[in-house]
């Protein structure tokens, strides 16, 4: 299949399993918190986090599985692709085994190293028990999730997401509705989803890459090594994630309070959405880049790599517009019994950083592909540093509860913005041996954008928007409507509309 209609049917189920996935998150959020209450809702958020930190013993080994089996591949070398992925799969089973026998034990004492109220220890032991169990599977099918990948057969990816999304979502609905409520839903749920998901990865393995297949004797210690040393810098920047961005929300548990913790965790479920959705879209690259970089085609990598921007940008300008715009109307809609205007200043105070990072979601890639993520790793692992130590000064020594919150969420993409406007571009240039200005154009005029749209949609916000589901979706249509305009003449080059009219001609 063409190269780029394959990028435009990966981009469009993407996109799809975003407005699912946002779309459960609107109507289940503020359902959820009504049940829960928002301190309680702050513990899946918490849950989530801490597992994950477990996950930190298998980064190393599994982040860089799906490049040296992709790459096999391509080089027609199925033997050792076929080492890569039994190696990768009986290291995770060992590996998963040790986490569930360590995390089994602090699950137990859990009341002891976090703050619960007494009504709550059991539903939150309960929660962490199903999340970890569900981490689990996870790791164990997570080398079947690769030939969608070799293939480029996202798509495929995106379709599953939105059928799981779904079934998710009615589990949730008919529990709560039909039940007490509990928090440990939300973890019985997300395994159910779990489940879903590596069968179906275990299927797409065995239809679109039949040739790799699992095998003891395959197993390889040298592989496992070469695959650890090539990863051991993305343990690392997981590591410096951590530092910068994981302890969030226990920090505010244990220096503010539960329920200071449960509004954080609400002012995040958007912008997290917004995130994981670009991390999905700029997936859609990497399996081409991939490719391109294996057959060493790099002045077509470069041009890849800009219209990855340009592409990106479109997206990303006009949700983080409607959420700087909207955000405030939005939340007391959304969740009326909570202080809205907290919330939304919140939301903006962390969101700030994706107007420049989320256009250049896609680069991150290059130091993936090109097997040069240590300098990336330690850059992160700086400001991470920094960033720790911002938050830790700022909560120790400031008294105020709200400064406190505003400290969390907003030291973090202050930080990120510098990072991405300086080391990102310039040094995800330079591994391509590429001239180090060569991504600020796009950069610059994606926030320039973002700048005029905004304007624009403030004045309709002046004189269209009330307080009404109707209107805000009226104004939002708009708003929409405009920056596909705009952004088809300020980001876009005359190339992409070319390209773009053409495609659309050809289809009516």
């Amino acid at each position: 299949m063409n190269a780029n209609k394959q990028l435009a049917i990966n981009i469009i189920a993407q996109l799809f399993a975003f407005c699912i996935q946002i779309g459960i998150s609107f109507f289940l959020t503020p359902f959820i918190v009504k049940s829960l209450g928002a301190a309680a809702y702050g513990f899946v958020g918490l849950a989530n986090n801490i597992i994950s930190y477990t996950t930190l013993i298998t980064i190393a080994l599994n982040s860089m599985a799906g490049r040296f089996i992709t790459i096999s591949v391509h080089q027609n070398n199925i033997d050792k692709a076929n080492t890569y992925f039994s190696s990768v799969f009986f290291s995770n089973l060992l590996i998963s085994i040790f986490l569930f026998i360590i995390s089994t034990i602090l699950i137990f004492y859990l009341e002891y190293c976090i703050n619960i109220p007494s009504d709550l220890i059991w539903d939150t032991k309960s929660l962490f028990a199903l999340l970890l169990l569900n981490s689990i599977i996870g790791l164990i099918t997570n080398v079947y999730a690769v030939s969608t990948f070799i293939r480029n057969r996202l798509e495929l990816n995106s379709i599953r997401t939105i059928i799981g999304n779904i079934s998710r979502a009615i589990i949730l609905i008919l529990l709560f509705s039909l039940f007490t409520p509990h928090v440990w839903y939300l973890g019985l749920s997300a395994l159910v989803y779990t489940i879903y998901i590596g069968y179906f990865n275990y299927r797409y393995t065995k239809k679109l890459t039949p040739e790799l297949c699992l095998s003891t004797k395959k197993y390889d210690k040298k592989a496992v090594k070469e695959l650890i040393r090539a990863g051991a810098w993305n343990l690392l920047s997981k590591l410096s994630d951590i530092l910068s961005q994981g302890f969030d929300l226990l920090l505010a548990n244990l220096f503010i309070s539960a329920t200071a913790m449960g509004v954080l965790s609400i002012t995040k479920t958007i912008p997290m959405v917004i995130l994981s959705v670009f991390a999905l879209l700029s997936s859609c690259f990497a399996p081409e880049w991939t490719e391109l970089y294996a057959k060493k085609q790099i002045d077509k990598l470069k041009d890849e790599l800009l219209k990855s921007i340009r592409i990106l940008g479109i997206f990303s300008s006009i949700p983080l517009t409607i959420l700087y715009v909207y955000g405030d109307v939005f939340y007391q809609l959304w969740i009326p019994g909570e202080n809205s205007h907290l919330l939304y200043t919140l939301t903006i105070a962390s969101t700030i950083g994706m107007t420049c990072g989320l256009p250049q979601e896609s680069l991150w890639n290059i130091f993936t592909i090109t097997n040069q993520v240590k300098k990336s790793s330690l850059n992160l692992l700086y400001n991470s540093i920094l960033i720790i130590l911002i938050v830790f000064i700022g909560v120790y020594y400031v008294e105020s509860d709200t400064a406190k919150l505003f400290i969390l969420a907003s030291t973090r993409t202050i930080v990120g913005l510098i990072r991405v406007l300086t080391f990102l571009p310039i040094y995800g240039a330079k591994c391509l041996n590429l001239k180090t200005t060569i991504f600020y154009r796009p950069i610059i005029m994606n926030v320039f954008s973002i700048l005029i749209l905004s304007i624009l949609s403030f004045f309709i916000k002046e004189f269209l928007l009330e307080n009404t589901w109707i209107s805000l979706c009226i104004s939002i249509i708009i708003t929409s409507i405009t920056g596909v305009i705009i952004n088809s003449y300020l980001v876009l080059t005359s190339t992409d509309r070319e390209y773009l009219w053409n495609k659309i001609k050809s289809k009516l």
